[in-house]
């Protein structure tokens, strides 16, 4: 491992199509080979009955974007936010890391998304960096996303 934020097994799609939870399951959409910071990863939908209620990512490996980036990116359909889905979904993709070889991962959210910094407290994160400025030539920052707080699972 390069660093505490790397996995094991990088570009090896774990045999993951559903993955099943008590409260949401998480179907698989794709697995990328890279994303736009050469990075690997999943996408699954989040499902609730039978429906699609919003999605999860799952970034495998480390580089100098992952700090911005977080290992894992999530959002809820507006309708069903609050009901903590989130977390749920969170929890079960901590498990697919650890299958991956991951001890620890970085999640990050916009310094004034509440909702987020209680989903990522509630599944054990603590924080390491707040309100991290990001660069102006930034997506997030273009999106009006100018601050970040970077939270580790240890797993």
């Amino acid at each position: 491992m390069k660093t505490n934020y790397d996995c094991m097994i990088h570009h090896q799609l774990l045999k993951k199509e559903i993955l099943k939870g008590p409260v949401v399951d998480l179907k698989l959409l794709n697995f990328y080979e890279k994303d736009s910071k050469d990075l690997p990863f999943y996408c699954f939908q989040i499902i609730l009955a039978n429906k699609s209620i919003g999605k999860i990512t799952l970034r495998l490996g480390f580089n100098e974007m992952t700090a911005l980036h977080g290992h894992v990116g999530y959002g809820i359909d507006e309708a069903f936010r609050g009901n903590n889905y989130a977390y749920y979904a969170l929890e079960m993709i901590k498990e697919l890391a650890v299958e991956h070889g991951y001890r620890k991962l970085l999640v990050t959210t916009d310094a004034r998304n509440e909702q987020s910094i209680r989903t990522i407290l509630k599944s054990d994160g603590k924080l390491i960096e707040l309100e991290k400025k990001v660069p102006n030539d930034h997506i997030y920052f273009v999106l009006g996303i100018k601050e970040l707080n970077i939270y580790e699972i240890s797993l």
